[in-house]
Formats: structure tokens, sequence, C-alpha cells
């Protein structure tokens, strides 16, 4: 098993490189920008936005778009953050069972002295490992990053943005590995991954807009993560741990007895 691990790290390290590569240099591009956009008439600008607009984004987080929490929130870590990062957990979690069984290679795989379980887990390991490496990367160069141009931010706000943004990902690898037990597709897999993220993100913001559907913001796996306020370092609820790590621990219990009980 270890050995499987050691081999998915090497073979999933330079697209991993370039993830963090390319989130931590936008990230420097907006914490960069953040000094002059503090200049400018903020409140004006929000002003002319029209109402829904703002509601579909969240109210707190525009009313704070001139705080370097709200901005980093708005701009990046509500959404673009995240979602980029599923792309990579959603190829992980479809590289997983169903991008094998699609190009032939399973069957050798399984042919040899490991079990099926143990070569899942081996490929979670490896995708907790580098998602988590991925969300530690872009936060300590935000805390960099602000450090640099002199914006200040919370070390503790940084570090409850890391274990609640690094347990959602977790949650998507959970339901994306699920997709991978059922599906014969790699590609398709991914995509679905993404579109989950996608669509529970809108899922949440149309609560904000339409009355019939206020009340259902919880079932969006969004709403156990505000950004904005952990970056202020309000704290988060236990439950949302709990929750998090319950659909990341489904998910893999899923994957795991569909694909025992699967003919490959």
């Amino acid at each position: 098993m270890f050995t499987i691990i050691k081999q998915k790290l090497k073979e999933q390290r330079n697209s991993v490189a370039v993830y963090i590569a390319s989130l931590v240099g936008y990230t420097f591009l907006m914490i960069s920008m953040f000094p002059s956009m503090k200049k400018m008439d903020i409140d004006a600008l929000i002003s002319s936005y029209p109402e829904d607009f703002a509601k579909f984004f969240g109210d707190s987080g525009m009313a704070s778009f001139g705080t370097i929490e709200g901005f980093l929130s708005m701009e990046f870590f509500s959404l673009f953050f995240i979602l980029i990062t599923s792309f990579y957990i959603g190829s992980a979690a479809g590289s997983a069972i169903a991008g094998q069984i699609e190009k032939r290679t399973m069957d050798f795989n399984l042919s040899q002295p490991i079990s099926r379980t143990k070569l899942v887990l081996a490929e979670a390991i490896t995708a907790l490992f580098y998602s988590s490496l991925i969300t530690v990367f872009v936060s300590s160069f935000t805390y960099l990053f602000c450090i640099l141009f002199d914006v200040a931010i919370s070390a503790k706000g940084i570090a409850n943005f890391t274990v609640i943004a690094t347990l959602l990902i977790w949650a998507l690898y959970g339901i994306g590995l699920f997709l991978s037990s059922i599906l014969k597709s790699k590609i398709g897999v991914m995509l679905l991954t993404v579109a989950f993220t996608l669509g529970s993100y809108v899922f949440l913001s149309l609560t904000r807009l339409v009355e019939k559907l206020q009340n259902l913001d919880m079932y969006s796996i969004f709403y156990l993560y505000d950004p904005e306020k952990l970056l202020r370092n309000t704290g988060f609820e236990y439950y949302q741990i709990y929750v998090l790590l319950g659909v990341f621990a489904l998910g893999l219990a899923g994957s795991l007895i569909v694909f025992n009980r699967k003919d490959v």
C-alpha cells in the first residue's frame, strides 16, 4: 500500500505543483490590487450594483468589500478557489476507480497482492494529502503577501480558513470518489464533481433571492463554508467539521462498498 501511495504521489506531483503555482500567483495578484482598490470609493461602487446582484453574492460580503477579508472572499475564496481545486480532486477521484477501468489498467492492479479496499485508500490518502497541501500553500502565501503589502489580516483567521476549506475539499473528494465507483469515465467524474461544486454555490446564492428557497440554504454544502467570517477569526462551529468529515466518510465508504462488489 505504501508503495502505491509513493507512486501516486510521484505521478501527481507535477500537476499539483501547477495548481499551487497558479493559485499562489492569483493570490498575489488579488492582494497586490487591494491597496489600490481600498483607495476607491467602495461604498459608491457597491451602491451602483443592482440589489439582486448584491444578494446573490451575499450581503455581508458586499458590505465588507472594502476589507481584505471581504475582498478576498468575494474575489477568490468564496467560489474561484474551491472551483479550481475541485478540478484537481475531481480528476484524482476519477482516476482512482473509473479512470483505471476506462484505461483497462484495473485488472493488472487487482492482480497484485493488494485488496481493492487498500487500492482505493491509497488513492484517497494521496488526494487528501495533495488537496491539503494546496490549501496550506495558498493560505500561507495569503498571509505572507498581506505582510508584504502591509495589509492587516488575522493569522488565526487564516488558520480557521485553512481548516474548513480543507475539509470542504475533502468532502467534495468523497462525493467524487463515490461517483468514480459508479461511473466508467474519468472525465465524467471530474465534470460531475465540478458541476456539483458550482451548482451548490449557485443554489446557496439563489436562496438569498428566491423567497421559497430561503429556508433551504442548509442543503448546500457551501452553507458550512463562509470564508469572510473565517478570515475575520469569528471562529466556526464544530458541527461544520463533523458534517464535512461525515460527507467525506460516507463518500469513501460508499465507494468501497460499490467497488468491492463491482465486476471490472
